[in-house]
């Protein structure tokens, strides 16, 4: 018997069929040796096989007529292998489809999250921004006010000190105060020039962020 009625590679899903063959192949005076010769093997060797035994003038016909149809078997042998293999071959390829939705997936969400936290940094740094200049403009009027505290102080001296000789005039005391008040703010301007600069810096990091492009998902 050439072909195997129980094997499952054989390509053949009905013993009829499997039987008729193998009638053929042994009426014909064949045998099962060049179906299992060239079971496993691909099918240029199985029909370099054949033609060997077709071009041999030595060999009978009805062997030739066995061979045949022996090829003709594992023909259907090697499509199903191939089948197989393509079959195999699609499964890989949708693993692979698979892994890279999961890999797409993964950076989307990794692309989101970090959206989300650039949104938070730059509401941080508005904030720490605003923050900031409400400090400023709370110094410098405390600044102001003890400037002119200061000063209502030295008035409220001299107009008791106005009747001792050698006292200054009330209108130089005022001017003097007043340079004095000028001149602390303008020390005062060149002390927080460094911290214009870190809010020149915070600004623009803030507009940077703002611009930064939002790419889709």
């Amino acid at each position: 018997m050439a072909l195997d009625i129980d094997d499952p590679k054989s390509g053949f899903r009905h013993c009829e069929v499997v039987l008729f063959i193998n009638e053929e192949v042994t009426k014909n005076g064949g045998g099962p040796g060049f179906y299992l010769t060239f079971r496993s093997r691909p099918w240029k060797d199985i029909e370099d096989g054949l033609k060997s035994v077709v071009v041999d003038t030595q060999v009978p016909r009805s062997i030739k007529r066995a061979c045949a149809w022996s090829a003709l078997a594992l023909g259907v042998r090697v499509a199903v292998r191939q089948r197989e293999k393509q079959l195999r071959r699609v499964q890989q390829l949708h693993d692979q489809v698979e892994e890279h939705e999961a890999a797409t997936w993964t950076l989307a969400t990794d692309l989101q999250r970090l959206r989300e936290e650039r949104d938070e940094v730059v509401s941080e740094l508005r904030s720490a921004k605003d923050n900031l200049k409400q400090v400023i403009l709370e110094r410098d009027m405390l600044q102001r006010r003890l400037v002119e505290f200061e000063l209502s102080q030295r008035l409220l001296a001299h107009s008791r000190d106005a009747d001792y000789p050698g006292t200054p005039p009330r209108a130089l005391i005022i001017k003097e105060n007043r340079e004095a008040l000028d001149t602390g703010f303008q020390d005062e301007q060149r002390a927080v020039s460094p911290k214009k600069a870190q809010m020149a810096s915070l600004t623009d990091t803030l507009h940077g962020a703002e611009e930064f492009p939002a790419s889709s998902v």
